[in-house]
């Protein structure tokens, strides 16, 4: 399955990285966002499957847009350089994509997105419908 992925990400040549793996593994970035404001914009405007979505942008941290993504029913990995305990209560259990990105790890974590987004788990999901 090709996805359609929204990257959220501040840093612009990790933007750029991610979506050079995302396209060598086959699947297209419909947009980059690197500011809150933008990325909820592009959020609402954009038809994709998932995002991708950096916990602090430039300061800001990313908390409205993930529950905007909530809302929308839209999966989600977080990416951070931080550790896994600086997330969200809310998004613990999310899938995440540490920094300094890594092809191998992004396909594990997509793996494992694809199963979450399958199962009844996922958070405003239906089972089975991967592009909801």
């Amino acid at each position: 399955m090709i996805l359609n992925t929204l990257i959220i990400e501040d840093e612009m040549i990790l933007a750029v990285e991610l979506e050079s793996m995302l396209k060598d593994l086959g699947h297209q970035v419909v947009g980059i966002a690197s500011r809150l404001d933008e990325a909820v914009e592009m959020a609402t405007a954009t038809d994709f499957d998932i995002a991708i979505l950096d916990l602090n942008l430039a300061g800001e941290m990313s908390g409205p847009l993930a529950d905007l993504l909530v809302e929308l029913g839209k999966p989600f990995v977080i990416s951070t350089g931080y550790g896994k305990d600086e997330l969200d209560p809310r998004y613990v259990g999310r899938p995440v994509l540490s920094k300094p990105y890594d092809e191998q790890i992004l396909v594990e974590v997509l793996e494992r997105l694809f199963e979450a987004v399958s199962s009844t788990s996922w958070p405003n999901r239906e089972a089975g419908d991967p592009r909801r």
